[in-house]
């Protein structure tokens, strides 16, 4: 009976082992179960983020792909737009300035003619008298106006600057102040007592004028006077020293322009004489030569104007 009760309680013993062994082994079933569901979520999970993360990136890039090819196209619009304008900036100057050229050669056109017009008018006048087909001027070719005077020794022709264009020989031309007074004497005798022309000094100072010219220098009455000789003339400048006045560098300006634009053909001994200081109506330069049985004479304000005037005569 003993041993019977002994057995029961090692059956029953060995029964709940085996039951605690079969529990665990459930709670780790079901452990490594839930374990594994846990897993497959969180892989899930982990694919749905990366496939919204792809999608983020997908349509992030598009945009950024969207907004550098609008950028482009905006760009390209502004390029475009700029080429044009610049393109229609470019036609309107250059047409700007062909529309200036196009005035100042009018300008230049009428200057021209108004001179040609009033030249054409003085030779009827004064047939045979040696005139300028230029008027020398720098400005003011617009307002050009012309009188003269004639008798039978001598024609005397003013050439002006005006507030405004006046037919030749309109009265109101003698209040202006000439630029350049052209005379010629008629039937001269001798014409040397009217040219003035001087032969070269000796004994006097030499004055290097440019390259292989050199002239005298002599001083009297108040004043310093530079002569050279070239060819057929002789050229003398006066200065002033009262006014602290050099005759050294208009001679170099009268040589210079004597070597650009010559003087008159002459066959006697000629002069050109020149106070420094050039001023309206002052007529500092005076130059004089002879043609056949005539003298002429031009006085003008400015020297460069007296030899352009000289290099048109015909």
């Amino acid at each position: 009976m003993k041993k019977n009760r002994k057995n029961l309680a090692l059956l029953l013993l060995a029964a709940s082992l085996l039951a605690g062994c079969a529990g665990q082994s459930n709670s780790q079933s079901s452990q490594s179960s839930q374990a594994k569901s846990e897993k497959k979520a969180e892989s899930k999970a982990s694919s749905k983020s990366a496939a919204k993360s792809a999608a983020s990136s997908a349509v992030s890039s598009s945009a950024v792909s969207s907004t550098k090819s609008s950028s482009s196209q905006a760009s390209s619009k502004s390029a475009a737009k700029s080429a044009a304008s610049s393109a229609v900036s470019s036609t309107k100057s250059s047409s700007s300035r062909a529309s200036s050229k196009s005035a100042a050669s009018s300008s230049q056109r009428a200057d021209a003619n108004r001179m040609g017009t009033l030249t054409s008018q003085l030779r009827v006048k004064l047939p045979g008298m040696l005139l300028p087909a230029a008027d020398g001027l720098g400005q003011g070719s617009s307002n050009l106006n012309i009188r003269y005077t004639s008798s039978s020794s001598q024609n005397v022709v003013y050439y002006s600057v005006g507030n405004s264009p006046l037919a030749l020989n309109d009265s109101r031309i003698a209040s202006e102040k000439p630029y350049a007074v052209l005379t010629e004497k008629k039937n001269v005798a001798d014409a040397s007592s009217l040219i003035n022309y001087q032969e070269p000094k000796t004994g006097l100072p030499a004055v290097k004028i440019a390259g292989n010219v050199t002239g005298t220098e002599e001083g009297a009455a108040g004043s310093t006077y530079l002569q050279f000789n070239q060819g057929q003339w002789s050229f003398v400048v006066r200065a002033s020293n009262v006014q602290g006045q050099k005759p050294l560098p208009t001679a170099q300006k009268l040589l210079a322009l004597y070597q650009q634009y010559g003087l008159p053909d002459t066959a006697a001994k000629s002069s050109v004489q020149v106070d420094v200081g050039e001023s309206l109506g002052s007529l500092n330069t005076v130059i004089t030569w002879a043609k056949g049985s005539s003298v002429y004479q031009l006085k003008a304000h400015s020297t460069e104007t007296a030899f352009k005037m000289l290099k048109s005569l015909n």
